[in-house]
């Protein structure tokens, strides 16, 4: 589904905490948004909107990623991929197995009951929290990026991603891990990303393993309490403007 904003409209939105880089002009934007919930204060590309968590930003649009959480930074050029031709079969050609190209290319009719069809994969990409993903990255579709992780420029990303794990390269390997396995532990239990960003910047995210320690101390003490995740197509935020 696509819709069409005006800049009022996109003024609005961002007093929502939901900011699309338009270009100027006066003519409205026409931009794709996908079936799954995004959240306040996030940022998107004029290209489409991206199921992010608060606190990300995307200069991509990628239709096949189905959730992206928070604190995530992504780079431009982002793409997603499947393998749409069978690699196990004698031919990758798909006048083997789809009617149309078979008739296309004057194939007889009376045959094509001897076709197999071949139906590529639809899994969707995911995104945890904290993942930076370079420029022109690109992920296989049924990925799935966990959290913290860091996927340099150009990757070519064809397996799931470990937490904490930076990966690069053609197809992208492990370069090397963010932080040593207790810290990496610790963060995956404290998912500090549940939290809003004003409660996390007096704890010294500057220094993470000062930070892990304060907040495992502040949320021991109930000073802290996890910002609910609240998720939501921008169609129907939208509505509440011309209801409102």
């Amino acid at each position: 589904m696509s819709l069409n904003l005006t800049k009022d409209q996109l003024r609005w939105l961002a007093k929502k905490g939901v900011r699309i880089n338009a270009p100027a002009g006066p003519d409205p934007l026409r931009i794709p948004e996908p079936a799954h919930g995004l959240e306040a204060h996030s940022t998107h590309s004029a290209d489409g909107v991206m199921p992010l968590g608060a606190y990300s930003y995307s200069h991509s649009f990628a239709r096949h990623v189905e959730y992206v959480g928070r604190y995530c930074s992504i780079g431009a050029g982002l793409q997603t991929f499947t393998n749409t031709h069978p690699i196990d079969r004698s031919s990758t050609s798909p006048v083997f197995y789809q009617r149309r190209k078979f008739r296309e290319w004057g194939g007889d009719m009376e045959q094509s009951d001897l076709m197999v069809p071949f139906d590529a994969p639809s899994a969707k990409v995911r995104i945890g929290n904290d993942v930076w993903i370079g420029e022109t990255v690109r992920i296989r579709e049924g990925v799935s990026i966990g959290d913290g992780a860091i996927i340099a420029v150009d990757a070519l990303v064809t397996q799931d991603v470990a937490p904490f794990s930076v990966v690069g390269g053609v197809p992208a390997r492990v370069i090397r891990h963010r932080f040593d396995p207790h810290l990496s532990s610790a963060f995956l239990q404290l998912e500090w990303w549940r939290y809003a960003v004003s409660d996390l910047i007096p704890l010294h995210p500057d220094q993470p393993a000062r930070f892990a320690v304060a907040l495992e101390r502040a949320v021991a003490s109930g000073q802290l309490q996890p910002m609910a995740e609240d998720r939501f197509l921008l169609r129907d935020l939208l509505r509440t403007q011309v209801s409102g």
